[in-house]
């Protein structure tokens, strides 16, 4: 069992009670993360799994290449978009999807997943909460205290929601391994969120045990034309997505939420991850899903944080009672 379940499940009651009550009808999910990075398929499968508990229907979801306005067949249903760390000005296509969502969806109740939120320019968010203000009936959950204390400022502090991630929804208890297997993982992002780690200061207690430098799996950092081919080739499938999805007989070859790739790649991405952690004994990560996926695993883990506070902000919200997950704050 794992050694934080009862943080677990306070966690999940929160976010059970407080989401049950706001989606009140069915619903669609919209932004599904068809890519690469395990955290966000992490969260989405964190979704899927709650969904399951509400009395109303998931009626279908998009990634952002494949959904159109008609897939929204009436006003009552709602729309909920996905969760996780790009609510700001860093990830433009997600951000600029969500804006033309609610402009242009005024009469449908929208929800946006637990969030953590950042604008490098402060007349970004200004400019971003002005739009989402004139939607009567949005409500944005955030995943810490810093996003919510921000948006509160600009928006109406009743339709905003302190929550922690969807991925905990996750139970892995089935994967957890007591093994030592005399190997510690520096997870370090190679993205538009990193930072570095003083690697002449790990904080590991295992010291005599083999150290691993790596990104996650599925981003092949160590062969990095490998990975920039991959990065063009998600790229070229999204635009013939864009391409497809108008043409008639389409829904053949293409699925509504993975596009072109295959429908199995949310289990093939988590698996993965599940797999990669439990090659180590202590985990130091700047990866926020790399410390969650870890305390799912029960390991012991040392969070570093990004390059503007969100695994900061994160675990000073949520995680400061948790057992064997510490904060670092020397990078």
């Amino acid at each position: 069992m794992n050694d934080n379940i009862s943080f677990i499940n306070n966690q999940k009651k929160l976010l059970n009670d407080t989401l049950s009550n706001i989606i009140n009808n069915d619903f669609i999910l919209l932004d599904v993360p068809n890519h690469r990075n395990i955290g966000d398929t992490l969260i989405w499968q964190g979704e899927l799994i709650f969904f399951k508990n509400l009395k109303y229907k998931l009626l279908d979801q998009y990634n952002r290449n494949t959904f159109n306005n008609r897939k929204i067949k009436s006003d009552k249903d709602v729309i909920i978009l996905h969760g996780g760390g790009n609510f700001g000005d860093i990830y433009h296509s997600s951000q600029g999807f969500k804006l033309d969502i609610i402009n242009k969806f005024k009469n449908n109740r929208i929800v946006i997943m637990p969030q953590t939120v950042f604008y490098n320019d402060n007349k970004n968010l200004i400019s971003d909460m002005k739009q989402m203000s004139q939607h009567k009936d949005l409500h944005i959950c955030v995943r810490d205290q810093v996003s919510f204390d921000l948006l509160s400022k600009l928006f109406d502090v009743n339709r905003i929601y302190l929550l922690p991630d969807m991925a905990f929804f996750i139970n892995l208890d089935e994967f957890i391994s007591n093994n030592k297997k005399g190997k510690n993982l520096v997870l370090n992002r190679t993205d538009a969120e990193s930072t570095s780690i003083d690697h002449k200061e790990l904080p590991f207690t295992k010291i005599e045990n083999e150290v691993v430098y790596s990104d996650w799996p599925t981003y092949n950092s160590k062969n990095k034309t490998i990975n920039t081919m991959s990065n063009y080739v998600e790229a070229f499938e999204g635009k013939v997505t864009k391409v497809l999805k108008n043409v008639p007989g389409s829904s053949i070859i293409m699925d509504n939420a993975f596009g072109l790739k295959s429908t199995k790649n949310i289990d093939k991405y988590i698996n993965s991850g599940i797999t990669f952690l439990n090659e180590f004994d202590e985990i130091a990560t700047t990866r926020l899903h790399g410390a969650i996926l870890s305390i799912l695993l029960n390991k012991k883990v040392f969070l570093f944080d990004n390059f503007y506070g969100k695994n900061k902000n994160y675990y000073n919200t949520w995680l400061k009672e948790y057992k064997n997950v510490i904060l670092t704050t020397d990078n």
